[in-house]
């Protein structure tokens, strides 16, 4: 039976870390980029979505092949391949050498996203796992607290390839340390009582889930959540720099607003999820997040960073508070495929991340405003997730109690 020891809790929060660095430390770099690559904003921007949609495709992928194959030969390819798109991105001539190599990138990187909170799924129960994964999330946040600030330093002071070539070098020490301390986690725990055995396919497992309409729900909620993110993340530089005419580094600076909030959430998460339970703790997440996505329309009237970063202060506090537990619930509606639930649930939010990126891309030029409808527009699709979520486990839980009375009559 593997436990989740020391060595291996600082492995899987470092390479939850690097997703993010990736994701998001190299934004504050996009008017750089499109001076040096001689291109437009809304190519530049695509860095952002073809990460996405990499990940959106190697999740669908790498999720049924963890389940099939184990953790471990799962994790150490796909930090292989980060590398080689890592070193890729930083030696790009082109917009279009630089997309392909960030897809690449997003392939291996999808590993980061799925793989470490299945690893503590396999170790423990749904309650605990939540709690755990709040408290590895908190830990990995750490970095990315620090990497659109350091990133947008790097663009200033030296380059832009720098940042790429830093996430090389992460990827290959965390490779070896993967060798040294990814022990096999798959079938750890026993299938639950008539379980049936994993699909042989990828096809085969999504079916699976995507009848069940528990995991359904819980993964529009999921994605409603990261798709204001998302939008964020696609939005914000164009805003910040080229309506609000911050520098790179003053965005970086701002931007760990953002993650400080998540950072505090997974505080949350990690102290209260065992006790509370992952279905109470998504409910309390929902309203500092309605609350944050409220105010992101103060940003029409009023033209400061504090209007857009603040708001989104308070998102992020919210997916500190219920992600870990949205996690968990839907890799706990079939545990004997969890690493397939994580993936399949990650592609479907990123799918709506990669959709939105896109739209934020081409309506911004034209407004502003559009940034703040998409945002809400996201968050209407997360709180249906939510009702249709909490509608199924009252049902489940009804269902439990009257059981008993059922059989003895």
């Amino acid at each position: 039976m593997i436990t989740l020891g020391i060595p291996l809790l600082l492995f899987l929060i470092a390479v939850s870390a690097i997703g993010p660095m990736a994701l998001n430390g190299v934004l504050p770099a996009t008017t750089t980029i499109m001076v040096d690559l001689s291109t437009r904003y809304e190519l530049v921007q695509l860095v952002l979505t073809v990460f996405l949609f990499a990940n959106l495709l190697s999740q669908l992928v790498m999720g049924p092949a963890a389940d099939r194959y184990g953790r471990r030969p799962i994790m150490l390819i796909s930090l292989v391949i980060f590398f080689i798109g890592s070193i890729g991105c930083a030696s790009a001539q082109s917009i279009e050498w630089l997309l392909v190599a960030r897809f690449v990138q997003g392939v291996g990187g999808a590993v980061c996203v799925f793989l470490p909170r299945t690893v503590v799924r396999d170790i423990y129960g749904q309650d605990k796992a939540a709690s755990v994964i709040g408290y590895i999330t908190t830990a990995m946040m750490v970095a990315p607290l620090f990497g659109p600030a350091m990133g947008g330093w790097m663009t200033d002071q030296f380059s832009w390839r720098l940042m790429y070539l830093a996430l090389a070098g992460l990827s290959a020490l965390l490779f070896l340390l993967a060798y040294r301390y990814q022990h096999e986690t798959l079938g750890n725990r026993a299938p639950p009582e008539g379980a049936t055995a994993v699909p042989p396919s990828l096809w085969s497992a999504s079916l699976v889930l995507l009848r069940d309409k528990g995991f359904v729900a819980c993964a529009v909620m999921q994605a409603g959540v990261v798709g204001v993110y998302y939008s964020f993340l696609a939005g914000a530089p164009y805003v910040a720099m080229q309506s609000l005419g911050m520098s790179a580094s003053t965005y970086g600076i701002w931007f760990s607003v953002v993650a400080v909030g998540y950072l505090s959430g997974n505080l949350v998460a990690g102290r209260f999820s065992e006790s509370q339970g992952v279905f109470r703790m998504v409910s309390l997440g929902a309203i500092p997040f309605m609350l944050g996505v409220t105010l992101f329309w103060l940003g029409v009237i009023t033209h400061h960073p504090a209007v857009l970063f603040l708001p989104m202060f308070l998102v992020a506090f919210s997916n500190g508070i219920a992600l870990p537990s949205m996690f968990s619930i839907a890799m706990s509606v079939r545990p004997e495929l969890a690493a397939s639930a994580s993936g399949l649930a990650g592609s479907l939010q990123t799918a709506v991340g990669v959709l939105l990126s896109l739209l934020v891309g081409y309506l911004l030029p034209f407004s502003d405003i559009w940034l703040f409808v998409v945002v809400t527009l996201s968050m209407l699709m997360s709180m249906a997730g939510l009702k249709k979520t909490l509608s199924i486990e009252r049902a489940k839980r009804s269902a439990d109690v009257n059981a008993p009375a059922i059989l003895s009559s």
